[in-house]
């Protein structure tokens, strides 16, 4: 199928004529990455709260002074900082928001 010019004031095109903007893809993929971290960290969370040490508190299970829940939650914290600083670095991307602007490459360091 042939690509012809879409007249922004017309309303007669098809939607497979439309060319994605980079910028679309890639904040749904920063997006979609984003919503899965949270979605997991937030799963180990609450298993970690229900299936961590039992209700009695004399059979805790201690590590450096807290008890194992307590020191795993402080590890999966610690674990989604560093989720984090890795998704920001590596999945996100600058991108110029103007109206014909595109998402800048990536520097080399």
């Amino acid at each position: 199928m042939e690509k012809r010019e879409i007249d922004p004031k017309s309303r007669d095109y098809e939607f497979s004529e439309i060319e994605p903007d980079e910028r679309f893809v890639q904040t749904a993929k920063e997006f979609w990455v984003t919503i899965g971290t949270f979605c997991v960290f937030t799963v180990l969370m609450i298993l970690n709260l229900y299936m961590v040490n039992g209700p009695d508190p004399q059979h805790y299970t201690y590590v450096f002074g807290f008890p194992l829940w307590i020191f795993c939650q402080i590890c999966l914290l610690i674990g989604m900082v560093v989720a984090v600083i890795l998704i920001t670095t590596f999945v996100y991307r600058d991108m110029d928001i103007t109206e014909h602007g595109t998402v800048k490459p990536r520097e080399k360091k």
